[in-house]
């Protein structure tokens, strides 16, 4: 449903100030996480699991459902990994086990390999019967030729998650087996792609002044959504303030999206450009992951400056752009980070980059490959104009919806406030974003499309 809103557009000096009509979406319902958690009475080794479940009406009046893992995760890398994997032992069999290898052979046929190693092209041209063990191939193959860059506190980690599901399982279950799964898993977007949306809006763009940050994941079919674990990770001792929380999947240990308790939040997007033949910037596998460069910054990066040059001497893989702000600024830049460089773009440089619009205060990327197919009268710099001053978590949520990103899920965190709005997405059995009976509208499940789960930052770092 879409409705008239007279917004004044507020443009930096060089353009005209204008008024504008644009009919915007209305938005759905947004839920008090706390309102809905309810912990078990499980805990391992200090650590505990609950269930978010939110029965709510669509807009079309039909029974709908919100449901999420929360995972509180105390201690060591390796005692957290233990925890993740005995608590989520049944997710993570069936994650790793049916459900990805359907979403593999659904994949196979999909996936464009032209810029890719050679011997990652051999191994992925297979049938669709095939595809498993092809991903498993090749996802080993990746690890192998990363795993030496990988810090020992993530190896730790995910012998944890492998020692916690056998743990569970019992005396058949092999760790070494479970540690090779949870290394394979981990190397996944090295291979497939997310296609994703950031902004900073801050300053003169937002409500407060103070920093309101977009993630939004573009990932496109598959088991993710239904899967979804909101995972806080901290130290045992009170005084740690180093907590982060990563919206994740069973077994993962990098991050694709998260904010950290004292430092920073992220954001996430693959660099792709325009040009003939494939979109993929040049990288390799001769580095670390890019998920466990972002969960690096996300656990040990306090400002933007100290993740920026975290970023500069990591040795890189493939390109992404990076969005980091952080408490202490309340800023955002996004870093163009690619095997032979990591560069910071900010709002006045950015623009030279996707060929969108230049606002003060907002440094932005869109959905499309860069520079932007969508051009200067875009769907994002469009809002982002509309709201120009007004920019909030709530205004985000009309963005998003707008722009039409953000399938997998969305995370909008609010750096004054402390609050993160999370929405997901929702699959069904052949891992579509609609209703199995109904797939007229096959966007109507994507998370830009359903309501938003509020969180207070402060009450995960105190474990509620």
């Amino acid at each position: 449903m879409m409705f008239p809103v007279l917004l004044l557009l507020v443009l930096p000096a060089v353009l005209l100030v204008s008024a504008s009509t644009i009919s915007f979406p209305v938005q759905p319902p947004t839920f008090d996480a706390s309102d809905y958690t309810t912990w078990g009475d499980v805990s391992v080794l200090g650590s505990r699991r609950s269930d978010i479940n939110i029965p709510f009406k669509d807009s079309d009046g039909e029974d709908d459902n919100i449901h999420m893992i929360r995972l509180d995760l105390i201690g060591s890398s390796y005692n957290r990994g233990f925890a993740h994997g005995a608590l989520l032992t049944k997710e993570i069999v069936e994650f790793m086990g049916p459900k990805l290898d359907k979403f593999f052979m659904q994949e196979v046929g999909n996936l464009d390999v032209s810029n890719y190693p050679k011997v990652i092209q051999d191994i992925l041209k297979v049938a669709e019967l095939a595809a498993p063990a092809a991903f498993k191939k090749a996802m080993s193959y990746v690890w192998e030729k990363e795993k030496d860059y990988v810090p020992q506190h993530i190896h730790d980690e995910i012998n944890g998650i492998a020692n916690g599901i056998c743990s569970n399982l019992g005396p058949s279950c092999s760790v070494d087996d479970w540690n090779e799964k949870i290394q394979q898993l981990n190397m996944l977007p090295e291979l497939i792609r997310m296609a994703c949306t950031a902004y900073g809006a801050y300053g003169k763009a937002s409500q407060s002044g103070g920093l309101i940050q977009l993630r939004a994941l573009d990932f496109g079919t598959g088991p993710f959504a239904n899967y979804t674990v909101v995972s806080v990770s901290r130290g045992a001792a009170e005084n740690d303030k180093q907590g982060f929380v990563s919206i994740s999947f069973p077994g993962f240990v990098g991050a694709i999206t998260g904010i950290s308790q004292s430092g920073i939040g992220i954001s996430e997007k693959v660099w792709m450009v325009y040009k003939e033949h494939g979109s993929l910037l040049p990288g390799s596998y001769n580095g670390l992951a890019d998920v466990l460069v972002l969960r690096e910054i996300l656990e040990f990066s306090k400002t933007r400056e100290e993740a920026e040059q975290y970023l500069a001497s990591v040795k890189r893989t493939w390109a992404i752009w990076v969005g980091i702000g952080d408490y202490a600024s309340q800023k955002f830049n996004l870093v163009g980070y690619k095997e032979d460089s990591a560069i910071p773009y900010n709002d006045a440089t950015m623009p030279q980059m996707t060929g969108q619009p230049y606002l003060e205060d907002i440094c932005y990327v869109d959905k499309h490959p860069q520079p932007s197919g969508d051009g200067p009268t875009g769907t994002l710099p469009t809002a982002l104009q509309a709201f120009y001053g007004n920019i909030t978590l709530d205004t985000t949520k009309v963005v998003t919806q707008y722009h039409q990103t953000g399938d997998l899920h969305t995370a909008i965190y609010d750096y004054k406030t402390k609050q993160m709005y999370l929405s997901i997405g929702r699959i069904n059995h052949d891992g579509q974003y609609c209703p199995s009976t109904d797939c007229s509208d096959p966007d109507k499940w994507m998370a830009y499309n359903r309501p938003s789960v509020k969180f207070d930052l402060e009450d995960l770092w105190a474990g509620y």
